[in-house]
């Protein structure tokens, strides 16, 4: 008799164990998050140059500023997308990037 409780304690020890440690491992799961040009602007403004208010997505980061006058934007700087993700969403690993709508960017992430 007490052998078949030995038995069937150390059976439930290990499933417990085993469901135990199944649970504690997590899978991380990907999302995408798209980042305006409004966005980027606070990427630029902080990394490419401190007069940049904008920033537009088309293949490559460019970094911009409202010209004066209201006469449209004056081009500043270049940025690095892969950069722009991975500061726009610190605690996600970056990866990979792509263009969005209306030149935004759009940032895949693990998290």
């Amino acid at each position: 008799m007490i052998r078949r409780v030995l038995v069937l304690l150390a059976a439930t020890l290990a499933t417990l164990a085993t469901v135990s440690l199944s649970s504690s491992t997590a899978h991380a799961a990907t999302v995408e998050v798209v980042h305006s040009p409004i966005s980027l602007g606070g990427y630029c403004a902080a990394q490419v140059n401190p007069s940049s208010t904008i920033g537009f997505y088309n293949g490559s980061l460019g970094c911009y500023r409202w010209s004066t006058g209201g006469s449209g934007t004056t081009y500043i700087g270049t940025g690095s997308a892969s950069a722009a993700c991975a500061y726009l969403y610190p605690t996600a690993t970056y990866l990979g990037h792509a263009q969005g709508a209306s030149q935004a960017l759009l940032c895949r992430y693990a998290v």
